[in-house]
């Protein structure tokens, strides 16, 4: 799914907790996983001065995108971008100072199915992993689940954030947080439920919002993990 720029701009203290999360940039070496059309690694790519940093994403189609931005806006010898694979970064073991997938404000189309094992695998002693996603927390009918997709929320993560904190652990990384931005990004669902006039989105919007189960805050989670390579 896309939000729209006034979305976006609803969801910026995400954007914001991301950036902070990984600093101090300067000199840095980011990996920025599933960078889809490249608007976190722009982002990154501003700060890091003599770093660098790399998006890789599944979706040949985002990557030339990112590819093309990148030299409109001069920072093809900052940020580059290249494919990955599924299951597997296409890294030598401790390359990275920080690595970062965002998957709330600028979601890749194609997600990958790397663990925090391999992310950590890349990372350097003391690197800083920031994540978030979209969790799922109890079965959710199929119907519902249909019914949220026709809106735009085609992704979601099972787990809770107990589970992330334990995976996080088993990858080896410690001072591992968990912050909830499910307040933040309902101010955006709200906007686009003001702004959908389709009638056979309602029901996805009302699960969404109000549903005494399966509502935001109840169900569904949007959350923020980080941790520090051990």
């Amino acid at each position: 799914m896309e939000w729209s720029q006034s979305e976006i701009e609803l969801l910026s203290p995400i954007i914001e907790q991301v950036q902070a999360d990984l600093e101090p940039l300067e000199g840095k070496n980011i990996l920025v996983l599933c960078s889809a059309a490249g608007e976190i690694s722009f982002r990154l790519g501003e700060k890091v001065k003599h770093g660098k940093v790399i998006g890789i994403e599944l979706n040949q189609e985002l990557l030339e995108v990112a590819r093309r931005t990148a030299k409109s806006k001069s920072l093809q010898d900052v940020v580059e971008f290249l494919p990955t694979e599924k299951t597997h970064i296409p890294f030598s073991d401790d390359a990275f100072d920080g690595l970062v997938s965002e998957f709330i404000v600028y979601p890749t189309s194609t997600p990958t199915e790397i663990g925090q094992p391999e992310m950590a695998r890349v990372l350097k002693s003391g690197g800083k992993m920031v994540l978030t996603d979209v969790i799922i927390t109890k079965p959710v009918p199929q119907v519902i689940r249909n019914e949220l997709q026709a809106i735009g929320l085609d992704y979601l993560c099972d787990g809770t954030q107990d589970d992330f904190k334990d995976w996080m652990t088993d990858a080896g990384f410690v001072h591992i947080e968990v912050v909830d931005f499910t307040p933040v990004v309902r101010k955006g669902w709200e906007h686009k439920r003001a702004t959908d006039n389709l009638h056979e989105h309602q029901k996805g919007y009302s699960h969404l919002l109000e549903d005494s189960e399966f509502r935001l805050g109840n169900a569904i989670f949007y959350i923020c993990i980080r941790g520090e390579k051990g």
